[in-house]
């Protein structure tokens, strides 16, 4: 079965056609539902619409209407904070708690994305503070920390799950060891709805939202296992050995036809989800190493996906994991935009755009706009036909067209 509707999703996230409300999209799976100025051009070019800097962290940019959000370190406090999409002024902040310091090479500051909903923004700290705030002034409408609410574990690098807004619920993936691996909480006063422990860790991935066989439905991975749960009550719908011995290193990605594209660190597995009666049934359908060494979404199109398997994009046919193709553009992260892949590198500072084909890599811009060197692990965004880059150190608004 397809995904959840379009329209059920926008509905969720109370926002247009063409916003950027949570990690990775509209739908959570790195597509845009915008387009680009001029895309049957031969060459783009990208024009800068302004530039701030900006405190050190990896949480993604979201948009909805004339804001944005994101999270950063100020070197002492993390926050969440709002900003004003025609001139990147920004509109406010709030606290999130100490910074997080990084280590083993890693900078400090946030890792989850903001979500963006019906005039509220939600986000997790790196130490495990959940807050609801108001999206007009940031003001703090409910929170709770999830290590000493719930048990969860703080990740080696901190936490790093999206909330994800699902009706009149907010489902944060806490982590807990030995309950609460997935906490349900109402939009309105941040109530507990429903708690699940189906799996333990909470690790780097997020849970997102899809309908499988008629039932909608959560799935996420964790530790051990990749999960089906009712949307509704978190009950249990179907479970699977992860089958990756690295720890997850993307949230999952579902395919036409109940299909779970799982990633990790070393390989990718694909997994068929069946339905008889009442009952689902998983069995993989290959696992190979592409699609690895990267936090970057893998996006799917017209039956092919795109995405990186270290220092090199590939295209793979999902069918069999077999490569058609793969480029050497160095690691980094990629978005689908109007049958085009949008790439940002990690270390290079480069944007580029290429079309989304089986044929080639096909490349049609190429544009510095970061200093090369300054670490970037966070995705763009493309809202209002714009994308919005952040690294360490900047932000940056583009328009991209012929």
């Amino acid at each position: 079965m397809a995904l959840v509707t379009l329209a059920a999703i926008l509905a969720a996230a109370g926002a247009r056609g063409d916003d950027w409300p949570q990690l990775w999209g509209p739908r959570g799976d790195g597509r845009s539902l915008g387009f680009l100025v001029t895309p049957a051009a031969a060459t783009l070019k990208a024009r800068e619409l302004w530039r701030r800097p900006i405190g050190s962290g990896f949480s993604g940019v979201s948009v909805v209407g004339a804001r944005g959000f994101t999270a950063v370190s100020d070197g002492t406090r993390d926050h969440a904070i709002a900003f004003d999409t025609e001139s990147g002024r920004e509109l406010w902040r709030t606290p999130l708690g100490d910074t997080y310091r990084g280590h083993d090479g890693s900078k400090d500051g946030p890792i989850s994305t903001p979500t963006v909903d019906s005039g509220r923004v939600y986000v997790v700290g790196p130490h495990g503070l959940l807050v609801a705030l108001d999206a007009g002034d940031g003001r703090r409408l409910w929170s709770h920390d999830l290590p000493k609410e719930f048990g969860a574990a703080v990740p080696t690098y901190g936490f790093a799950t999206s909330p994800l807004v699902v009706g009149e619920r907010v489902i944060v993936q806490a982590g807990g060891e030995k309950q609460h691996h997935l906490v349900a909480f109402e939009k309105a006063g941040g109530g507990l709805a429903w708690s699940a422990h189906h799996g333990a860790g909470a690790g780097y991935v997020s849970p997102v939202l899809a309908t499988l066989h008629g039932v909608p439905q959560l799935v996420t991975v964790s530790a051990d296992k990749v999960l089906g749960l009712k949307a509704s009550d978190g009950t249990l719908l179907w479970s699977h050995a992860r089958p990756n011995e690295n720890e997850p290193s993307r949230p999952p990605l579902v395919l036409p036809d109940a299909r779970v594209l799982v990633h990790s660190w070393s390989e990718a597995a694909l997994l068929s989800v069946t339905r008889e009666g009442d009952a689902f049934k998983v069995a993989e359908l290959w696992r190979r190493p592409v699609l690895k060494g990267s936090y970057s979404p893998t996006v799917y199109h017209d039956g092919h996906l795109y995405g990186f398997s270290g220092a090199y994009l590939v295209c793979v046919d999902p069918a069999t994991g077999d490569v058609k193709w793969r480029q050497k553009v160095y690691g980094g992260n990629v978005i689908l935009v109007d049958g085009h892949l949008v790439l940002l590198a990690e270390t290079a500072g480069d944007l580029r755009v290429a079309e989304a084909t089986p044929a080639g890599y096909r490349e049609k811009l190429k544009a510095a706009v970061f200093n090369p060197g300054s670490t970037c692990s966070t995705g763009p965004s493309w809202a209002g036909g714009r994308v919005f880059l952040r690294n360490v150190e900047e932000m940056v608004a583009l328009e991209i067209g012929g």
